[in-house]
């Protein structure tokens, strides 16, 4: 992570909070990151806050793009241990809900209206496919995916999805038995023919072994 150099005598007070904390998320580990996000998000510095480049106002599921314009990366904050805390952000950077009326605005109108970081641009952690195929298309930046993806990943989705009983998706709740199974029968006609013949072989080495 990265932390732009500001003009203090251009900061209010929302400012100098979003300051302070993104030079301590520079310096932390993951630990100490969980409990300085927990505080920015619930202290709402971050929603309207102005620097030396200018005065920014993020709407409630903006929570990425305000931490994008900070240097801090959607893998810093899937490193967090902390499912349920991350459970917590996801609500506020739910992509599924973008062009939502005071929720979420489409990346590319978020730049758009407020002031742009030299090397840090607004980024969204998570995109529907739609908004994905957009990024792929306007920015010069390679490797981008046009699929689409969620906020902080599948496991967060899914405790968040069932009010925090699993991570797990059904079919990795199954015995290894019926997963494998289920494996085999994606196979092709030729990978599948060689599966059966190593699982006779092992078959019968355990026969002699016993």
């Amino acid at each position: 992570m990265t932390v732009p150099q500001l003009e203090n005598q251009f900061l209010d007070l929302h400012g100098r909070e979003v300051h302070a904390f993104s030079v301590q998320m520079a310096n932390v580990g993951f630990s100490r990151m969980a409990d300085l996000l927990k505080s920015m998000l619930a202290s709402q510095a971050w929603r309207s806050y102005r620097d030396g480049l200018g005065k920014y106002a993020f709407l409630q599921g903006e929570f990425d793009y305000f931490l994008s314009q900070q240097g801090i990366r959607r893998d810093d904050v899937m490193k967090i241990p902390d499912v349920e805390l991350k459970a917590q952000i996801e609500a506020a950077m739910d992509e599924r809900r973008t062009g939502e009326e005071d929720y979420r605005r489409p990346v590319l109108q978020a730049r758009a209206e407020n002031p742009q970081r030299p090397g840090q641009p607004i980024e969204p952690f998570g995109y529907k496919e739609s908004e994905a195929k957009t990024l792929v298309n306007t920015t010069a930046v390679g490797g981008r995916s046009t699929k689409a993806r969620p906020a902080l990943g599948r496991s967060v989705r899914r405790w968040g999805l069932t009010d925090g009983e699993t991570k797990k998706a059904p079919s990795e709740t199954l015995p290894l038995a019926e997963r494998l199974r289920r494996s085999a029968m994606r196979l092709g006609d030729d990978d599948l023919g060689d599966l059966i013949d190593a699982l006779k072989q092992e078959q019968r080495r355990r026969r002699r072994t016993t």
